[in-house]
């Protein structure tokens, strides 16, 4: 091979390791009062150009439940405007652990906003979970992201739901009503 063949296969290399550089994370679901982590955690990874796709896994192994939920999303900007938990650059991951939950097709939609990095500051909340059925779209829960996760949760309290479970347990219907 010649050496200006070496040098343009070097470079193409670099190129594309640099275009599709990937980050990941694994963080624990803490509650909104931070009284203790849900037993799911996510287990995540981005890439592409400007990181902008990212995928994943719902764990709810430590649920004692049998199937994770497979997440897969795209990086977003939530404005403060949203009003929403979860502001700045994030994740928007659709997340079918609700279906892992029960073991097979509920209707129901999962959608998780999060950021990457476990919260450090009190009152900035690291996700926020949106439920959705029936046609039927709402805020479902939300919280701090902890970088322990329940099998390693260094004196935080392990809850027996998972941050979707806890959402689907909670809710009911409502309908938005819109000023006329």
């Amino acid at each position: 091979m010649k050496l200006k063949s070496l040098v343009v296969i070097t470079l193409v290399v670099l190129a594309c390791s640099a275009a599709f550089a990937q980050g990941s994370a694994v963080l624990g679901y803490a509650t909104a009062g931070d009284l203790g982590l849900y037993c799911n955690y996510e287990q995540i990874s981005w890439g592409g150009y400007d990181n902008f796709y990212a995928q994943g896994t719902d764990n709810n192994s430590p649920c004692g439940l049998a199937n994770n939920g497979t997440m897969v999303g795209l990086k977003i900007s939530v404005p403060a405007s949203a009003v929403s938990p979860v502001v700045g650059s994030a994740y928007a991951f659709a997340d079918n652990t609700i279906d892992a939950i029960y073991g097979s097709y509920t209707g129901e939609q999962w959608y998780v906003v999060t950021l990457t990095k476990p919260s450090k500051i009190l009152k900035k909340f690291g996700w926020a979970g949106y439920i959705g059925f029936d046609g039927y779209e709402f805020l479902g829960n939300y919280g701090y992201l902890s970088a322990s996760i329940p099998e390693n949760a260094g004196g935080k309290k392990v809850l027996t739901t998972s941050a979707a479970g806890a959402a689907h347990q909670s809710q009911t219907k409502t309908k938005t009503i819109t000023n006329k």
